[in-house]
């Protein structure tokens, strides 16, 4: 098959009840069309804060699912999103191709509150995307078949060009392929 440079398609796993814009624990206003915020959710994941997915369905699938169980309500949702390879591409991206090379140290950091994640002597601020393994914490354990890419800056939440409601669990989704 010939090399076509089309989209990505990336998951995000969540609750219903994070979709609600009345909800300031959820998606909220200030990413652009879609309305993602890479200012909402955790404090202190892997990269820092940000919007998190990953391009596995499975693994979006358990992150919806645990954020059901953990909020005790609701419906497991999955978000299915397009991004532009080449947008992708002009963003200032920081890419850990395993859990070699620093990647531990970086989560460390992150997790320790470290902002911006970007070192000020190279940048002015926050890498627009960031992406790599997903660790079982607090060990240094890289999950096999599971990734994340987060976005941290509102540049490249618009790089995410379709946003679409995929799937919606009664109350959870089957995490079977």
């Amino acid at each position: 098959m010939a090399w076509a440079n089309d989209d990505m398609v990336l998951y995000h796993g969540c609750s219903d009840r994070s979709l609600r814009p009345a909800n300031p624990n959820g998606i909220s206003p200030g990413g652009g069309p879609h309305n993602i915020s890479p200012s909402v959710g955790a404090a202190r994941p892997d990269f820092g804060p940000g919007f998190y997915t990953t391009t596995w369905l499975h693994q979006a699938r358990n992150w919806a699912n645990t954020r059901v169980r953990r909020q005790r309500a609701g419906k497991a949702v999955v978000l299915r999103m397009l991004v532009g390879r080449n947008r992708f591409a002009n963003l200032q991206t920081l890419v850990f191709p395993s859990d070699r090379d620093r990647f531990y140290d970086f989560v460390a950091y992150c997790r320790a509150g470290g902002i911006p994640h970007a070192p000020r002597v190279h940048r002015g601020g926050p890498y627009d995307v960031v992406t790599g393994p997903v660790t079982a914490a607090p060990q240094t354990l890289a999950i096999d078949q599971a990734d994340q890419v987060s976005f941290h800056t509102a540049v490249g939440i618009l790089a995410i060009s379709q946003v679409t409601i995929f799937e919606v669990g009664n109350p959870l989704l089957n995490v079977m392929p």
